[in-house]
């Protein structure tokens, strides 16, 4: 991670990662900031140098054609103004949720293309939430900030004239406004630090808010909430929540209030002294009523203008370290090295070397010293206890982790070496806790569009539902396996059982065609029926594959070439069914006969 850095020095880096890319993405909003910041320039600029004519016109000869063309000029020219901006705000607008949404999608695109390893760590997650909000209502986005620095940009320009309007006429006047503005200035920087150390505070709260809050109106956890009663835990727990998120909101506005009364004090003041300043300029002649009004107005603005001005660099830094927190996400360090490697098509030869693990943030090791080699088409089951290793193992062969200690290889060379999305392509894993996607089960198979199936694609998938076990299930549903899976999003979805989605995610991994299969607890969900038919096609779902098993069913062993028993991180036995369920005292053997004898 990237130390932590003063505030003024984050903007260049957002606006040099926000700015090229949304005018990559919308090129014309850039045209319309450059096009609305023209025309508010010219505004104010219409009245201040139109109305004086108008007023000493008014004071002195009261000619009436001169007084019809000076108020022709200023009215025609400010509904021309305002026309041509509010055209111009209505197409910008329309760019605030395009914006909004463009980024929100990179974020989500960013998420899913981080190391797994990130996503189980809490410094990336809460990274992930300070993005997040970072990019929405706090900074506004890239939207916000470029409205911002356009503004900014005006404004300087604005100043500039008022200036030398002022400088010719009322000179004093200029050291009583920047006065006021840099005491307001201070206010504002004042109050921009409570606003960022508030939203450091609730990065962490909002993520716990919205965890409890979505968990109570998702009805996926109904039947829990309901059998055991957990209702009144989780409210208690969103209340709790609450009242921490409103204490900081609370704490916000107490922080800042005092700075809010000093700045109403200093504007009152300001006002006072410039009206008595201008006031008595006016009464000696040293200008005419035209320009006292000109003054006055010119005042004004540049007060009004230098505040926005302040403002607009303080709001710029403010939103700026909010949207930093997105640029800190989309460059988050690599867990694990990178490299370009080709991986051979075909089998291959994996072997764990002195391999230990310890999961990042504790010194706990899950696996110590594992050595053991998988031959190209072998079956492996993998057996123990719960917490013995066992999947941490899979994730590590999957390269979701790297090995504390040790080496993993895949045909003689470290898998480091490797380029890393090849690698993964050659293993299509089921894990315990899969996943199905809220689409069709053709979509959750293929992860294809419909409309860009091949029939030989379609012939495929056919052949791996038979092979499954789903094809009944899917021969009764009307649109097959075009049949959104449940209910969330289409009224007509199915609500498969724990049996058939496990199916589903196995069809899934098999479509992969990757050299090394990974079924992790695969028929947990299956009756023993299901379970029967699944490992009767052992060989023709896996073929010539290498695969490996996870199970606490033991009965898969039987379809396997060898076992590894794994117990307390280790590998504590290592043979054939036949060899380990003859040793005495053996942990294969003592949990092979505590199974068998129910089916005795």
């Amino acid at each position: 991670m990237k130390k932590d850095i003063k505030s003024y020095k984050k903007i260049l880096p957002v606006i040099k990662t926000l700015f090229p890319t949304a005018a990559k993405k919308y090129p014309l909003f850039f045209i319309l900031q450059v096009l609305k910041t023209l025309i508010e320039i010219l505004q104010p600029f219409l009245g201040l140098y139109v109305s004086p004519l108008l007023v000493d016109e008014l004071v002195t000869d009261r000619n009436i054609r001169k007084l019809v063309m000076y108020a022709a000029i200023l009215v025609a020219g400010e509904f021309i103004l305002s026309a041509l901006l509010e055209m111009v705000l209505y197409k910008l607008r329309k760019y605030q949720e395009r914006l909004d949404n463009y980024f929100s999608m990179q974020i989500a695109r960013h998420s899913m293309a981080l190391d797994f390893q990130l996503t189980e760590d809490k410094k990336a997650l809460d990274q992930l939430e300070k993005a997040k909000t970072g990019m929405t209502w706090y900074s506004g986005g890239a939207y916000g900030i470029a409205e911002q620095a356009f503004m900014f940009v005006g404004n300087v320009f604005k100043i500039t004239g008022f200036i030398t309007l002022i400088a010719v006429n009322a000179p004093w006047l200029i050291l009583i406004i920047s006065g006021y503005v840099a005491f307001n200035g201070f206010i504002t920087s004042k109050c921009n630090a409570v606003d960022f150390a508030a939203y450091k505070r609730l990065a962490k709260i909002n993520r716990l808010f919205g965890y409890f809050g979505w968990n109570i109106v998702d009805f996926r956890y109904g039947k829990d909430v309901r059998l055991y009663d957990a209702r009144d835990m989780l409210v208690d727990k969103w209340v709790s929540y609450s009242e921490d998120n409103n204490a900081t909101w609370k704490w916000q506005a107490d922080s800042v209030y005092r700075y809010r009364v000093a700045g109403s004090i200093a504007r009152a003041v300001t006002t006072i002294m410039t009206y008595l300043y201008l006031g008595i300029l006016a009464v000696r002649k040293v200008f005419s009523i035209g320009i006292f009004t000109q003054m006055i107005e010119s005042a004004n603005a540049l007060d009004s203008t230098m505040n926005g001005l302040v403002w607009n660099v303080q709001d710029i830094i403010r939103r700026c370290n909010y949207a930093y927190e997105y640029v800190l996400f989309m460059e988050y360090p690599e867990a694990i090295e990178k490299n370009t490697d080709k991986v051979q098509a075909g089998l291959h030869m994996i072997e764990f070397r002195n391999v230990s693990f310890a999961y990042p943030g504790t010194d706990r090791k899950v696996l110590e010293d594992i050595n053991i080699t998988i031959e190209p088409g072998e079956k492996l089951s993998i057996v123990g206890l719960n917490g013995a290793g066992k999947t941490t193992f899979i994730k590590l062969l999957c390269r979701l982790y790297d090995p504390t200690s040790g080496q993993i290889l895949m045909d003689g060379k470290d898998i480091r070496e490797y380029d890393y999305q090849e690698y993964m392509k050659q293993f299509a894993p089921v894990f315990q806790d899969f996943q199905l996607l809220r689409f069709t089960i053709g979509e959750n198979i293929l992860h294809k569009d419909p409309r860009q199936r091949t029939d030989e694609e379609k012939e495929k998938v056919d052949e791996i539902i038979r092979l499954v076990g789903l094809e009944d299930m899917v021969g009764k549903l009307g649109k097959g396996i075009d049949t959104t899976l449940f209910k969330i999003f289409e009224e007509d979805g199915i609500e498969p059982s724990g049996g058939e989605q496990q199916k589903i995610a196995i069809a899934r991994a098999l479509n992969k065609d990757a050299p090394v299969i990974i079924l992790d607890e695969p028929t947990a969900a299956l009756d023993p029926i299901a379970e029967y038919e699944i490992y009767r096609h052992f060989h023709t779902l896996v073929g010539n594959k290498t695969a490996l098993y996870i199970s606490h069913r033991l009965s898969s062993c039987r379809f396997c070439d060898r076992i590894a028993v794994f117990a307390d991180g280790r590998i504590a036995e290592y043979g054939s069914h036949d060899e380990l369920v003859n040793i005495p005292d053996g942990i294969y053997a003592k949990m092979f006969e505590a199974q068998a004898q129910y089916y005795r």
